[in-house]
């Protein structure tokens, strides 16, 4: 129950633009679940964390391991929505080579679901 609560908490951190909490959160939720679909949510929500600190290989390290996830599972819905928006937020930081990359492979994961 714990881990659902920190889930939420974070989410709302994120929505209110506390970065460094929402990512005390969400990271303390990742650690205790074990659900593919939570964990590929939880990820998103941390890469976007990343995104708002600027810090590309935190956007990195989340946003591979939740496509990980979403290629996984072959039906990535509610993670494969959380990465379409996560795609969008990415456009600032598409001079780093490495951010267009994971721009395409997001592109080419949802076009194969």
């Amino acid at each position: 129950m714990s881990s659902r609560l920190d889930e939420e908490r974070g989410t709302c951190y994120l929505a209110l633009g506390k970065f460094e909490l929402a990512a005390e959160a969400l990271s303390g939720a990742l650690e205790q679940t074990g659900s593919p679909r939570r964990r590929g949510s939880l990820l998103t929500d941390l890469a976007s964390v990343g995104i708002h600190r600027q810090d590309p290989d935190e956007v990195l390290l989340h946003s591979h391991a939740a496509l990980d996830l979403a290629e996984q599972s072959r039906s990535p819905g509610y993670v494969g929505r959380k990465l379409h928006t996560l795609r969008s937020q990415l456009e600032p930081m598409l001079a780093d080579r490495r951010i267009g990359s994971l721009h395409e492979r997001i592109s080419c994961v949802l076009a194969t679901t």
